[in-house]
């Protein structure tokens, strides 16, 4: 199990906490399949990043690039692994909004 699993599980509660005081429940199923995809299509995203930037430090790593590179290529791949996880987080607040809508939680 991981080491924040229970953490993460409270931020979605958190972030579907603050979605919830900002937006009203879904009207359909549709709308919530739509507000879900959103949030997947922004994860999408983020990690997309998170490979390419990884990539290009490894490709700075195997060319002996100066450790200003590298260092900058991985603060990046930080930088982005952190905004994934805060677009998984909603993705799963959104499911859980869905499952709320559906009366299954």
């Amino acid at each position: 199990m991981n080491a924040v699993e229970n953490q993460v599980r409270e931020l979605v509660e958190v972030e579907l906490t603050s979605a919830n005081e900002r937006f009203p429940q879904f009207h359909s199923a549709h709308e919530g399949w739509a507000v879900i995809l959103e949030e997947v299509n922004e994860l999408s995203a983020e990690t997309a990043l998170v490979e390419k930037t990884a990539n290009e430090l490894w490709e700075h790593i195997k060319s002996n690039k100066p450790s200003g590179v590298i260092e900058y290529d991985a603060d990046w791949v930080g930088r982005y692994a952190i905004n994934a996880a805060c677009e998984a987080i909603q993705v799963a607040a959104m499911c859980k909004k869905f499952l709320e809508m559906e009366g299954k939680r």
